[in-house]
This record gives structure tokens, C-alpha cells and sequence, in this order.
């Protein structure tokens, strides 16, 4: 580990290099007041910025846990965790709440959760749940600051800035933090593997590139391991190796770490499934969302009603707990009829499919954001809506290449915004197998459209700033 710790703190160091230009001008060239004094403090000031970033994430997300009864924050699927992490502390086996070996979870959230419980003697019923969920707010409030560190090496100081406290102050981020579920932690992972593939990137040392394509890998696995989304795995080898440039001296080495080590701990979590349950796969959960939850859509698309779509669902779990079956005889059972109703309603299904991505993009859901800290209120649901909507309509403008894009002060790396981009889109685009869990599915857009939306609000600025004033006429 010390050599590892070592070789990272070289490859930081080996990659660290003057951020952009911090001098803003107008169109005609003249410096802005204000402006580069901002930019130059920045600059300047990592550990004084990075500062303010996390105090902008940490205060909101403690706030939203301490303010909600611990019971509230704890949904259906929370349990779910509990009982492996539990059954982790006081048997040393991963079980589930039957004491049998856990198969649909993966082990990286509840593992997270024991290491908490271990560190702080708590345990995770009534009063030391909060203490838990606090210990959990304060480590996944720095992923907005990882997101800091990335924005700073591929937008203007004053960008990066905007788009790491937007997503700061997101209430969407500030809640998941705290929730008994996997979304906060699974962010914390992207935002940190995605700030590690631009220090390989940027890095002149093979040697530096290994080792940051090892560490890349350890989180792609970390993160697959929390939310069993193993095509993660090769859609990070393809970012690695095109940001890091196919024609560069070690790509092959680079790219090589970074699958085994980016593999290895799924295999092996593959192989604890093969032994202990005889289900050789990473989880059976892609089964259960595409039976209980695309086909019972499609069948309800199919009757004319998408509302019946949880009566179907629920017929479903009822006929389930009677089947007599092995995991894996229960998988391919219930992969085998929602084929067989992918079939029947092709078109219905890739439409089911791509309703339940959209819903997920643009729900406000205050029953996640508000309810667990009681704070709803009449026209919340309009109030967070025209919210997200604001941060989208920022964001498109932050995408869209500016007018003066050319000048120093306006010049960011859209390549890599759109690697960000691309990356989140994918990952989001896979909750259309499942439906119901409102904004929790899009928790990878956290970390772009705040991002884009800096963008977009520092360029509104400036265009407002430099539109004319519409001298009076004189009268006649």
C-alpha cells in the first residue's frame, strides 16, 4: 500500500500543471475588472479553494441528514444492505436477511457501511444509524471536491468554481449523501475515477501512467462491486485508452493494468457467488429488474395502462414466492419469460425502456429530496422542478461553444466535457431497466450538469455584462 500511496502522490505531482488563463477579456481584447483578480486568487489558492468546495458540499449534506429522523432515511431497498452488513459483523459471512448467502447485492456498499460501524462502534438500529449516516455524509461530501480537482484542469478557474458549488448546493446531491443507499457512494467512486483518468492522461512517465491506470482500475472494480454494472468495466477501459491517446509510448501496458485490476475483484466476487450459491455472475438483480420491472411495464403498455404496471409487478413478486428453485435455476427462469414478452412487444419494449430512462432524468422527486428531513411544502414539487430545469437550460448553454470560445478566459476542454458527459448518459441510460426510483437513477448526472451548468452561468454573466445599454433617444 505504501508503495502504491507513493506511486500516486508521484503521478499528482508528475501531471500538476498551470491551469488555464486566468485573464479575462472583452471583444476588444481589454481586461474585465474584477475578473482575473478572481481568477488569479484561484489559482493560486488550491488548498484555500478546494476549501471553500467543500464546505459549499459538506454543510447542505450534513444538513439534510441531521435535520431527518433516521427511520425516514431508510427506504425498501436499505434493508437489503443492512442485513449482509450486519450479518458481515457478527457472523463473517455475507448473508442475506434469511441467512442465506447474498447473491442480488454486491459486497462494495455494505462493506463501506461495516468499515463505518468498525471505526465508530456503531451499529446500524435506531439512534446509531444516525451517527453512521453522518460518518457517511462527511467521506462522500468530498466527491464534489474530486470534482473540483477535475474542473480544474479542464475549464477556467472561475468555471471550475461555479460548477463544483452548483453541485455543492444540489439538493439531489445533498440528500443521496446521507441515504442507506448506494447512489452517494457510487458518485463519490465515478467523480474520483474520473479525476484519475485525467492524471494518467496528463502524465509524461509511463511508469506515473501505470500506476494511475492500476488505481483506475481499482475504482472501476470498487465501483461495479457497488452497483453491479459490469459493462462499467469496459467502458472505462475505452475512455482510459482514447484520453490517454492510442499512439502513445506504454498504451498497451497502461491499458492492460488497468483491465486486470479493474477485473480481478469482480471475478473473484463472481467466484464467491459460484461457490456459495452456485450462481456464477457478478448479481442476479438485472434478472429481477428486467422481469419485475421492464416486462411488467411492457405487459401494462401492452393492456393500454401504464398505471398498472405495479399491480403487475406485484402479481409478479406473489407468484415468485412460490417457486421452489436454486438462484441461478430463479434467474434464467425469470430471464426466460421477459424475453419471451420482449419478443411479443419489441417496439413497446425499447419504448418502456427509454420512458423509464426519461423519467428518471427530469423527475424532481421531493419525496427523496424533502419528505426524509420534513421539508415538504405546497408547490414543492414545481419549486424543485423549475430547479433541475434551470440547472439543464445552464448546462445547455455551458455545452454550446460560445461566440468569443477562442478568448483565454472562455477557452475549456470540451472533449473532456464530453467524456464526462458520455460517461454519466451511459450510466443513467442503464436505470431504464427499472422504474420507480425517480431521481436516485440519475445520480451520475450530478457530476456533469452542475459542471456544465458553471459554464453556462459564468458565459451568461459575462454576455450580460458586456451587452450594451440602450442609450435614451433624445427628444424632438
Amino acid at each position: 500500500m505504501t508503495s502504491v500511496r507513493k506511486g500516486l502522490n508521484e503521478l499528482y505531482k508528475a501531471t500538476e500543471k498551470a491551469p488555464l488563463s486566468e485573464i479575462a477579456s472583452d471583444r476588444n481584447g481589454n481586461q474585465q475588472a474584477g475578473i482575473p483578480s478572481i481568477s488569479t486568487w484561484l489559482r493560486d489558492h488550491f488548498y484555500w479553494a478546494s476549501l471553500i468546495v467543500l464546505i459549499a458540499s459538506l454543510v447542505p449534506r450534513l444538513f439534510m441528514t441531521l435535520a431527518a429522523v433516521p427511520h425516514d432515511l431508510v427506504f425498501p431497498d436499505s434493508g437489503t444492505y443492512f442485513s449482509p452488513a450486519m450479518n458481515l459483523l457478527e457472523h463473517g459471512a455475507f448473508l442475506n436477511g434469511k441467512q442465506m448467502p447474498e447473491v442480488s447485492r454486491t459486497p462494495g456498499y455494505p462493506v463501506f457501511l461495516l468499515a463505518i460501524m468498525v471505526v465508530t462502534g456503531n451499529s446500524l438500529e435506531d439512534e446509531d444509524l444516525r451517527t453512521v449516516l453522518v460518518v457517511q455524509t462527511v467521506i462522500l461530501s468530498l466527491s464534489v471536491v474530486f470534482l473540483y480537482w477535475l474542473a480544474r484542469r479542464i475549464l477556467p478557474p472561475a468555471m471550475a468554481l461555479t460548477g463544483a458549488l452548483l453541485a455543492g448546493l444540489s439538493p439531489w446531491g445533498a440528500v443521496e449523501a446521507g441515504l442507506p443507499l448506494t447512489e452517494g457512494l457510487f458518485v463519490f467512486l465515478l467523480a474520483l475515477l474520473l479525476l484519475m483518468i485525467k492524471l494518467v492522461e496528463d502524465t509524461t512517465s509511463v511508469k506515473h501512467a501505470v500506476w494511475g491506470s492500476i488505481a483506475v482500475g481499482l475504482l472501476t472494480g470498487a465501483a461495479i462491486l457497488v452497483r453491479p454494472v459490469w459493462p462499467l468495466l469496459l467502458f472505462t477501459a475505452g475512455t482510459l485508452f482514447y484520453r490517454y491517446g492510442p499512439r502513445r509510448k506504454g498504451v498497451g501496458l497502461v491499458l492492460a493494468f488497468m483491465i486486470v485490476s479493474a477485473a480481478s475483484p469482480v471475478m473473484l466476487w463472481s467466484a464467491r457467488n459460484g461457490q456459495e450459491a452456485h450462481f456464477y455472475g457478478l448479481s442476479d438483480i438485472s434478472g429481477k429488474a428486467a422481469w419485475w420491472c421492464l416486462a411488467s411495464r411492457v405487459m401494462a403498455q401492452a393492456k393500454g395502462s401504464d398505471a398498472d404496471r405495479w399491480e403487475i409487478r406485484q402479481s409478479i413478486l406473489n407468484d415468485e414466492a412460490t417457486w421452489h428453485l436454486s438462484v441461478k435455476q430463479a434467474n434464467d427462469e425469470r430471464w426466460r419469460r421477459a424475453k419471451a414478452v420482449f419478443r411479443e412487444h419489441p417496439v413497446l419494449t425499447v419504448h418502456s425502456f427509454f420512458r423509464s430512462v426519461a423519467e428518471h432524468m427530469v423527475h424532481p422527486d421531493p419525496s427523496i429530496v424533502l419528505t426524509p428531513a420534513r421539508l415538504n411544502f405546497p408547490g414543492d414539487y414545481l419549486v424543485l422542478a423549475g430547479l433541475w430545469g434551470g440547472m439543464v437550460v445552464l448546462a445547455y448553454l455551458g455545452w454550446r461553444k460560445a461566440p468569443d470560445c477562442t478568448l483565454s478566459a472562455d477557452k475549456v476542454d470540451r472533449s473532456w466535457l464530453l467524456t464526462i458527459l458520455a460517461m454519466c448518459l451511459f450510466l443513467t441510460l442503464l436505470s431504464g431497466m427499472s422504474y420507480g426510483g425517480g431521481a436516485r437513477f440519475r445520480s451520475p448526472l450530478e457530476l456533469i450538469v452542475p459542471l456544465l451548468a458553471g459554464v453556462g452561468l459564468i458565459r451568461t454573466f459575462r454576455y450580460l455584462k458586456r451587452a450594451p445599454i440602450a442609450q435614451p433617444q433624445p427628444s424632438m
